[in-house]
Order: structure tokens, then C-alpha cells, then sequence
């Protein structure tokens, strides 16, 4: 059976289709529209949509012009249900504001992608902590600090990019505070990289939670740290921690999957939740609600967090600001505490 070709619209297509150069068409569909008249750049702007034009990124970028597209770095979306969440919503919106997307899942790929075309932003959700490895230097984020980008849901603290993140660190009191307010005294944090790969990831977590540990008048040394990148390893990694300090009853989890994947730990080691552990999570994902116990946990404003970010980015955008040396602007937003069934006074024997 013959394979039909799917032919690729070009400019001069449109050009045959309308009696005019593919110059004209190209002008009317670019930064370069005031060099034709407004109904011929309309007419040529329709005549584009109707034949299914989509430019060629590569040969405008070859041309040296820039892009009417963004690209998105985030890493690891398939294992967390928030950043999926983020990655729709982010394209989504970037869509709505008529421009294109790439989306990178690697850093290796973010910064070929930044280096190979002349884009108009970037998007950066959760930048591990390797992504600030150089952040005034010429060997990684030297494009990048050409270009006008803003950081969602930073764990970092930063002073290079626009930013609008949770504040990480009140999200940790108000964990924190929960737990020691219904008489927890031996608290735990699960989930996140190890100390030696990544060690300023729980700098801002560790003020919350010791804040909220000195307002109890609680000893600051009952707080325990327990590694785990993945829900997948979180029964492990919440035996590890038990097995390690088998006084906690309170555990504060990095997000909601990791939280969920703990409590099932703990009925592995037959420990009920909330009788013998209480478990807090962070995201508040659909299913948190639906989980039995109900998770308790932190909910985010994702929708309102990427709307703030994008309008900054598309601000710088469209004022056309010389990027190096400005004033990064950061928004810490607020997050709002879901109690549930996971999470109780401990048993008066613990």
C-alpha cells in the first residue's frame, strides 16, 4: 500500500494561494507586519491558519529572528502528580497567550534548546539545586541570563531569576506546627535528595520547622531527616526511618505521593496511621482526598502561581528590559493546611 506524503505548507504556498511574494507573507506573519498594509497582513494571517501553516523554528532561528515560543524546563513530571499539574497548566496558559512551547525534561536539553534558538522566554519549575550551580558564570546559564526567564516552585533560595514559589518555609512551620500542636514531639521529614548530592534543598524547610519547634518550646534535637527521591521508595525509606529513630509519630512528607507510599510503609510494619503515625503530605493532588486515612496536607494555589509567573515573564517579555544586572522580582505565595484523617494526637503511650 502507497504511504501519502503529508506536505509541509511553506510561505510560498500561501503566497501562490494569495497573488503575492512569500516576502509579503512572511513580513505579515512575523515582528515585521507593519511593512504591509493591515488587510493584507490579515488576509495572509487567515490564509495561513485555513492551510495548516506551522513555521519552521529552525530555519527563523537560522534567520537570527526570535521565536514566538517559550521554553519549559521540569524534570521528572511522570513520578509527580503536582508537577504535571504545573507542566499542563504552564502550557496551557502560555498557549492561550498565543505563543508556542518546547518542553525540556532534561538540563542538558533546556540549555541545546536555549543555545539553538533565539527564544522569547523560559520557564523553569522546580530547578533541582545542580541548576544553580553557575548561576553568573558562561559555561550553563549564560543564555539563559539573556533571556527573560521565571523560576516556579523554587525550593532554593535565589537571587538570579523572576520567581513566584511557595513559601517553602512556611509551608514547613505550618506542617511543623500541626503536628506539635496535637502533642507530637518526635517529628521526622521524609522525601527529597540526600544531604551530600544536594545540600541547601532543606535549608528553608529545616527554618520552618525549627521555628515552629522553638514557639512548642519542643528540644530542637527530636527533628529527623530522611531522604527519599521517589514515591516508589518511600515504604523503604519510611522503614529506614523507623528503624532508625522508632520514637517519631509524627512525619512531614515532601509531597503528597511520598506521603501516600508512607503510610502504606507503615502498614507493612504494622503501624496504623493515625494511631501510631501521623503523616502529612504537600500538594494536595486529587487523590489525597480520596485516600484512606484522607491525607492530610498543604494545598497550593497552582492555577493563581503559574498565572503570577507568567504574567512577570511576559511583562520582561514585552518591555524588552536588558536582562543582566536587573532586579529579580520574587513572590513567596501562601499555602493553606488540610486537615484529614492521617493526622491525630499520638497515642499517650508514645
Amino acid at each position: 500500500m502507497a504511504i501519502r506524503r503529508i506536505k509541509n505548507i511553506t510561505l510560498k504556498d500561501i503566497a501562490h494561494r494569495l497573488g503575492v511574494s512569500a516576502m509579503t507573507v512572511s513580513r505579515a506573519l512575523s515582528e515585521r507586519d507593519h511593512l504591509v498594509s493591515p488587510e493584507t497582513a490579515q488576509r495572509c494571517r487567515q490564509a495561513a491558519r485555513d492551510m495548516g501553516y506551522r513555521p519552521n523554528l529552525m530555519a527563523r532561528s537560522l534567520r537570527g529572528e526570535e521565536l514566538h515560543t517559550i521554553v519549559m524546563f521540569a524534570e521528572h513530571i511522570s513520578s509527580h502528580h503536582y508537577l504535571a499539574a504545573l507542566v499542563d497548566i504552564v502550557s496551557q496558559s502560555i498557549e492561550r497567550r498565543q505563543f508556542g512551547v518546547i518542553c525540556c525534561q532534561s538540563m542538558s536539553g533546556f540549555h541545546q534548546t536555549l543555545r539553538n534558538f533565539r527564544l522569547a522566554g523560559a520557564v523553569v519549575i522546580a530547578p533541582p539545586e545542580s541548576f544553580y550551580a553557575d548561576p553568573y558564570g558562561e559555561r550553563e546559564l549564560g543564555a539563559l541570563l539573556q533571556t527573560p526567564t521565571v523560576l516556579i516552585h523554587s525550593a532554593v533560595e535565589q537571587s538570579v531569576f523572576n520567581e513566584v514559589s511557595p513559601d517553602i518555609t512556611s509551608l514547613a512551620f505550618q506542617a511543623a506546627e500541626h503536628l506539635l500542636g496535637l502533642g507530637h514531639l518526635h517529628l521526622a521529614y521524609l522525601g527529597g535528595p540526600r544531604f551530600d548530592l544536594e545540600p541547601r534543598w532543606f535549608a528553608l524547610r529545616r527554618l520552618g520547622i525549627e521555628r515552629a519547634i522553638r514557639d512548642a518550646g519542643a528540644p530542637m534535637d527530636l527533628l529527623h531527616y530522611q531522604a527519599c527521591p521517589d514515591a516508589s521508595l518511600g515504604p523503604a525509606s519510611l522503614q529506614q526511618l523507623m528503624t532508625r529513630w522508632p520514637q517519631t509519630t509524627g512525619i512531614m512528607c515532601i509531597n503528597d505521593e511520598i506521603a501516600l507510599a508512607a503510610i502504606e510503609g507503615a502498614r507493612e510494619m504494622r503501624l496504623s496511621v493515625p494511631d501510631d503515625l501521623s503523616v502529612i503530605g504537600c500538594n494536595d493532588i486529587k487523590i489525597a482526598q480520596f485516600f484512606r486515612p484522607g491525607l492530610t496536607t498543604l494545598a497550593i494555589d497552582v492555577r493563581g502561581m503559574v498565572e503570577t509567573a507568567l504574567d512577570l515573564l511576559f511583562d520582561e517579555i514585552s518591555d524588552s528590559r536588558e536582562v543582566p544586572g536587573r532586579e529579580p522580582i520574587k513572590i513567596k505565595l501562601p499555602a493553606t493546611l488540610m486537615p484529614r484523617e492521617s493526622s491525630a494526637a499520638p497515642r499517650r503511650d508514645a
